[in-house]
């Protein structure tokens, strides 16, 4: 690459490109092993853009990378709340997660989830489709799933609280790397939200609300730092959203299930058939490798940052200590190196193969999520998502088409219109 093009600075082009940046940033490039890595230059200093096995390899060695400093503040604090876990490191960072892990991982609670979910989706279709009315998928799965993962996080409140804090909460993924209105948006509603679960803490340290037992409100409050003291009530209050608002960005991915159903008509007959067969909308076979599809096939995390921890060397390039590391999640899900007919939409390549691509089937992040910075929220995802395809396929409904483009340059991105669907009713 010319000395020219590593001292423009591609901050700017990252926020405009958004999911195209890292692709034509390798087009741009004259470096013949461009493929797995590219050295530019963003916010300010060094960035080696990377992807691909290697790629994660890398960006997810501990030892190597740091994430402490790594995300802007205008993004970060915005998304994830001053004091995160997603700004610690090593031993921290380890101590503050196993809170997550032991709560979003555990089989038997996130089984108690889709449960909750399920009877929330028969609800929200008979009030918002059945009863004649037009909704986007998007909406109402911001509300379906908002409200599950609020009461089964402990979070008690009214049916219409509820949904305010879903929508407050997908609001702020909604608008953290967008230049204009929407990020605007975000701050007022992460202020709002940080007041408001900060209130509940202080709350129920009060005495004034318990909360149920083996919920992720009860382990942030008993939750101790390395140190041994509690979590400020602050930050209690943005971890406890922490567990909960990722669940509701499935929202993004659950239009995209939605605009693929549309799309792929046999393969909703084929979940149809699966559902009506299993009894259940849950943990269909079918149901859950076209969801990971949709994660693979489909743009949600554009990027990811680190920082390095030392001067170091990576197939060539030299790393100085402090400069950005910069995983290319959309492209590394899309690599023609490790997937067969990538840019083709195909849930068979989840069916039967005994694989799980850990290392280059990065939707939510790479590594492992018990040591390392991997969201702990899978099972919640996948979970929640195959649901929403099974409870989708049961429906026949007039999609409106008008809306169901989608912008690879806005982040996150989502259709348009979130697949509108009226004229809504059960199939059999």
């Amino acid at each position: 690459m010319s000395t020219a093009a590593v001292l423009r600075d591609h901050t700017l082009d990252l926020v405009l490109k958004g999911y195209t940046f890292a692709r034509e940033a390798r087009d741009r490039s004259e470096d013949p092993r461009k493929g797995s890595r590219l050295m530019l230059r963003a916010l300010g200093r060094g960035a080696l853009l990377v992807r691909g096995e290697e790629g994660v390899r890398l960006f997810y060695d501990t030892d190597r990378m740091r994430r402490e400093g790594a995300m802007p503040a205008f993004v970060g604090g915005g998304l994830f709340g001053k004091g995160s876990v997603h700004g610690l490191d090593d031993e921290a960072h380890r101590h503050r997660k196993s809170m997550f892990v032991r709560t979003l991982m555990d089989p038997q609670r996130v089984a108690e989830l889709l449960e909750a979910s399920a009877r929330e989706w028969s609800e929200a279709v008979e009030e918002r489709w059945l009863s004649g009315g037009s909704a986007s998928v998007y909406d109402v799965s911001v509300e379906v799933y908002g409200r599950s993962l609020l009461r089964w996080a402990g979070v008690e409140a009214d049916r219409e609280t509820l949904t305010r804090l879903a929508h407050d909460e997908a609001d702020i993924v909604d608008g953290f790397a967008v230049l204009g209105p929407a990020w605007l948006r975000t701050q007022v509603k992460r202020r709002q939200c940080d007041a408001w679960f900060t209130d509940l803490v202080r709350r129920a340290r009060a005495g004034e609300v318990t909360p149920p037992p083996g919920t992720a409100f009860e382990a942030v409050l008993e939750h101790r730092e390395l140190d041994g003291e509690p979590l400020p009530d602050h930050i209690a209050g943005v971890e406890l959203q922490n567990a909960i608002r990722p669940g509701i960005a499935v929202c993004r991915f659950a239009a995209f299930a939605a605009l693929a159903m549309h799309e792929h008509p046999g393969w909703r007959e084929r979940i149809f058939t699966e559902t009506v067969e299993r009894g259940s909308t849950t943990d269909g076979p079918l149901a859950v490798a076209f969801a990971e599809e949709v994660r693979r096939y489909y743009p949600f995390v554009p990027l990811l940052p680190a920082v390095a921890r030392h001067d170091q060397e990576f197939e060539g390039e030299h790393l100085a200590e402090g400069d950005r590391v910069l995983i290319d999640i959309y492209g590394t899900n899309r690599d023609e190196r490790h997937w067969s007919a990538p840019e083709a939409f195909d849930p068979e390549r989840f069916l039967g193969t005994g694989e799980v691509f850990a290392e280059y089937f990065v939707p939510q992040g790479g590594g492992r999520p018990e040591t390392g910075h991997r969201c702990p929220g899978e099972m919640i995802t996948v979970g929640l998502l195959a649901q929403t395809v099974a409870e989708l396929s049961r429906l026949d409904a007039e999609v409106a088409r008008d809306g169901l483009d989608w912008s690879v340059h806005r982040l996150p991105t989502a259709p348009r219109n979130g697949v509108l669907l009226s004229r809504v009713r059960r199939r059999g």
